[in-house]
């Protein structure tokens, strides 16, 4: 006989859990975007009370007890599934004294503070010993759990199931072994395009204006979606008709802001096509992280660097530019948008020596976890690292260690994902393919086709299906990151003219 006041009690849990993700959200949102710098200590004051407060409904002994009761009942199936994919979740925090969870809370809230300070005063010692502190306490967390596998181990899984440092080392194997040969012959026999024009005098209020343009060509729902500004663009999805993304505009560079638009609408299109009855689930927003930039490196790379795309927004550009744009043919702006240029700034790398920047936050987060890295020493690592691979020399940590918020945030075993998300990316776009014209249709402006696709094939499940189980059902095989670099070879390979 079904359990009907074991469901009520789960739903009216699930629905409570919603609420409290919403207020955290919101506030993260809030003092990322919009709130006074000043009033950042009281802030993160409370937020780490009501993060406790969740804490401790999530993890309680009278809702560890409900969670097993409806992941192990069977009349309500929903449910159930629902139950042990929660489990699952809590087992990242479920463990840890609550005096040590709200302590990491205050801890990260702070170190984001710093570290937005820190960054804008070039000053790495300012968030050193915050970043010491994130380290220890983030492994001091994992160890709670007692797990048999390594620390970084198990912190990869959390962001990406069934992925550790061996099937990594396979995949940045596949990156050294392909794609560096190629990038240094593309380098030294390639025929470069002009980019000179990207860099000049963008006025901040008219790049503003082709934002909208640019959301409006992305079919975005705008009573559902909002646009803020921030240090480090992000999305942030509240609920299905709730989503909150920014960019950051920099006034010599006007490639930045567009296509750092386009990379957080791929994240917000994800939450925004999800079927409705995972609203305020668990399913709504556990997605993998590689599935999650699979989404966004897509919309950033392969269709919003495509020449296709461009060829009814380009024109729009040109008009609200034309001192810096009106002697640049189309050609010559999609060159400029793809070309290959070693820079210091991961969120501004081409799609060719991206992979490498993730590659070095790889390593230096594996150190960071077995401790032959800490502090001291990761600065001077990081520059020579940037040195080795690009040939670069690295004039302050604001270009260097100190470019992401990810560490101030403790997301240790993230930045992999960045890679996996792109090579996730190839294989759905070699699939999509197949099923539809998908350069006809950036021509003719259709992506609203273009993401019915995703939302049919991908985005629809949410979190209720594993990278791996839609990989194979939507392209055939399991990930094959062969597909990331033949399409980066071919792709670059015609545009510099490279026989």
């Amino acid at each position: 006989m079904k359990d009907i006041s074991l469901i009520r009690r789960f739903n009216a849990y699930v629905q409570k859990d919603a609420a409290y993700a919403l207020a955290l959200r919101t506030l993260y949102f809030d003092q990322a975007t919009l709130a006074p710098k000043a009033g950042a200590a009281y802030r993160s004051q409370l937020i780490s009370i009501l993060s406790g407060e969740a804490f401790t409904h999530a993890t309680s002994k009278k809702t560890l007890a409900l969670l097993d009761a409806v992941a192990a009942q069977t009349d309500d199936l929903f449910a159930q599934s629902q139950a042990q994919a929660i489990l699952r979740d809590l087992e990242k925090i479920r463990f840890i004294p609550k005096k040590q969870y709200v302590a990491f809370t205050k801890l990260c809230n702070d170190a984001e503070t710093v570290w937005e300070k820190a960054r804008e005063e070039k000053n790495f010692d300012l968030f050193a010993p915050y970043l010491d502190q994130l380290i220890k306490a983030t492994r001091a967390n994992v160890k709670t759990r007692g797990r048999s596998e390594n620390d970084y181990d198990v912190l990869l899984g959390d962001y990406e199931p069934h992925m550790t440092q061996v099937e990594y080392d396979r995949f940045f194997a596949v990156i050294n072994a392909k794609l560096v040969p190629f990038l240094h012959r593309l380098l030294n026999e390639g025929q470069k395009p002009q980019t000179d024009f990207l860099y000049l005098d963008y006025p901040i209020e008219r790049q503003k204006q082709f934002m909208e343009i640019l959301l409006n060509h992305l079919d975005v729902d705008s009573k559902s979606t909002c646009l803020q500004v921030s240090a480090h663009p992000f999305s942030s999805s509240l609920s299905k008709y709730d989503n909150r993304i920014t960019t950051r505009y920099l006034k010599d560079n006007i490639a930045s802001s567009i296509f750092s638009l386009i990379h957080e609408i791929g994240h917000a299109t994800y939450n925004h096509q999800i079927d409705p009855r995972y609203e305020g689930t668990i399913f709504f927003d556990n997605m993998s992280m590689g599935m999650h930039e699979s989404q966004s490196r897509m919309m950033e790379n392969m269709l919003g660097r495509d020449k296709s795309f461009w060829l009814n927004l380009y024109p729009q550009l040109v008009a609200l530019f034309p001192e810096n744009l009106s002697n640049v043919s189309l050609d010559q702006w999609v060159a400029a948008i793809n070309a290959v240029q070693p820079d210091f700034i991961r969120t501004e790398a081409d799609e060719l020596t991206y992979p490498l920047h993730i590659l070095l936050r790889y390593e230096i987060e594996r150190g960071f976890m077995d401790g032959s890295i800490d502090v001291t020493n990761v600065e001077a690592m990081w520059n020579q690292r940037i040195q080795s691979f690009f040939g670069l020399t690295v004039s302050d940590p604001a270009q260097g260690v100190l470019q992401d918020i990810h560490w101030s945030s403790g997301s240790f075993g993230y930045f992999p994902t960045y890679a996996l998300g792109s090579a996730y990316s190839a294989q759905w776009m070699h699939a999509m393919r197949k099923d539809l014209d998908v350069e006809g249709l950036l021509a003719e402006g259709k992506i609203a086709r273009i993401k019915q696709w995703l939302e049919e094939k991908i985005h629809r499940y949410g979190g209720s299906r594993q990278a791996d189980e839609l990989l194979r059902e939507v392209t055939g095989e399991p990930f094959n990151p062969d597909y990331y670099v033949d399409y980066l070879i071919t792709k670059y390979a015609a545009l510099y003219k490279l026989g």
